[in-house]
């Protein structure tokens, strides 16, 4: 097994090697230089792969202090799941210890990213893509349809607001009246919307996308909404002969716009393969939780409460600083160093500086989703009392004039309660 694992990681270098043409690899090429190792955990097998200045360098062996390594449990397991069809089975080894990645996590992810790049991406010839109905172009929803146009797929919009489709049909896109219109051709529909009620807005009525999309045909949700609302859908998908597909994504407006998102994927195996390809044209990472659609809905509460957790708890400590006179420099460093991921990193930016007027999420929208993560978990007996505490401050933090503003801003209710200074939304946006 270690010398099909050795033969694996050759062929892995010579395939990047290859596609440092593509224009994909190109862009993703574009980077500082950057050193991954992949290796056994007794270090029997070991490569490493360098690049720099577009270029890609590999050998056997290891160096000392690369960005990130990636350590198999041994040979045999390695070539086991690497070799696998299963669309998690990496997931999986990540989840069982089987692998394990040290170092610089955005480089890994960024890694895993120029693979599947160097592997060929899609397979389908382009004027066989499938049709595309994209529903809903708020921030996410339009970022998505932007980056399924220059994958090359068909897309048909729809949007309240007609105005919001503009750039998109000047990309080529296509606009139809109403969701059903917009489903009607459409192998798989793709909803982006605000809450449940918007949800079933859309879904439901003779003018909704059941009235046209086609038994057989495949729903992706990609919005947050409760466990409950994601039950109803399935429901509603069963009796059509339709497929619902449960994919809340995590990423704020700018990776939806630059396809870096991440799906939390839950729904029949069988639908999820069928979408996959879809998928990977406005997402950089999918991870599949099962045929339950509403771990998905749970998934992406639980995620969304770890990030909006720690935003009010940086706020707090920020507020502490300044009570104390500890350096607001230090605990940004603090910050950066606990907290690694770039999204983080940008909210520990974000709330040092006070930068709440560049609006990916407002706060009205966040305590609609903390409103979610309540009910969600006072129906399992569970007491989130920080999701309660913070409900209540985002309430107080709308009343103060801070709902148009970033949700981060949420951390201005606790400056206003030690006495420090806040600034009020505005409502150009433009901040003062």
């Amino acid at each position: 097994m270690k010398m099909m694992f050795e033969l694996i990681l050759l062929t892995l270098a010579r395939r990047l090697r290859r596609s440092c043409a593509k224009d994909g690899m190109k862009e993703k090429l574009r980077v500082p230089a950057r050193s991954v190792q992949i290796r056994t955990r007794d270090g029997s097998v070991a490569r490493h792969f360098v690049f720099c200045g577009g270029a890609v360098l590999s050998r056997r062996g290891t160096i000392t202090s690369p960005d990130v390594t990636l350590v198999w449990q041994d040979a045999a397991t390695a070539t086991r799941v690497l070799l696998s069809s299963a669309p998690d089975a990496v997931p999986a080894a990540l989840a069982d210890q089987f692998l394990t990645i040290t170092g610089d996590g955005e480089v890994a992810i960024w890694f895993s990213e120029l693979v599947r790049l160097c592997r060929g991406g899609s397979t389908t010839d382009a004027a066989a893509r499938p049709a595309i109905a994209v529903i809903g172009l708020g921030r996410m929803g339009s970022g998505i349809a932007a980056q399924l146009l220059r994958a090359g797929y068909p897309v048909t919009v729809h949007n309240r607001s007609a105005d919001k489709a503009r750039a998109l049909l000047d990309a080529g896109a296509t606009f139809a009246a109403t969701p059903a219109d917009a489903a009607r051709h459409a192998v798989i529909a793709i909803t982006s919307l605000a809450n449940d009620d918007a949800v079933r807005a859309v879904v439901e009525g003779s003018q909704g996308l059941l009235g046209g999309l086609a038994p057989g045909a495949i729903h992706i949700g990609t919005s947050t909404i409760s466990p409950e609302a994601t039950g109803r859908l399935v429901e509603l998908h069963a009796g059509h002969g339709s497929d619902y597909l449960a994919v809340p994504v995590l990423g704020r407006p700018d990776a939806a716009a630059a396809g870096e998102l991440i799906g939390l994927v839950a729904g029949k195996a069988s639908v999820f393969a069928a979408s996959r390809e879809v998928l990977a044209a406005f997402t950089r990472q999918l991870q599949y939780l099962g045929p339950d659609h509403a771990i998905a809905a749970a998934a992406k509460l639980a995620a969304n409460y770890t990030a909006v957790t720690v935003i009010d708890l940086m706020g707090q400590i920020y507020a502490f600083g300044e009570k104390t006179g500890i350096p607001l420099a230090m605990l940004h460093s603090m910050f950066r160093m606990l907290w690694a991921q770039p999204v983080m990193q940008g909210y520990a930016t974000r709330i040092w500086q006070r930068q709440f007027d560049d609006v990916g999420f407002d706060l009205r929208g966040g305590l609609k989703d903390v409103t979610l993560m309540v009910n969600a978990a006072s129906a399992h007996g569970v007491h989130w009392d920080f999701a309660e505490t913070i409900q209540r401050k985002m309430t107080a933090g709308i009343a103060m004039g801070l709902g148009g503003r970033d949700w981060s801003s949420v951390c201005d209710v606790t400056r206003a309660q030690a006495g420090l200074a806040i600034a009020p939304d505005h409502p150009s946006g433009s901040g003062p």
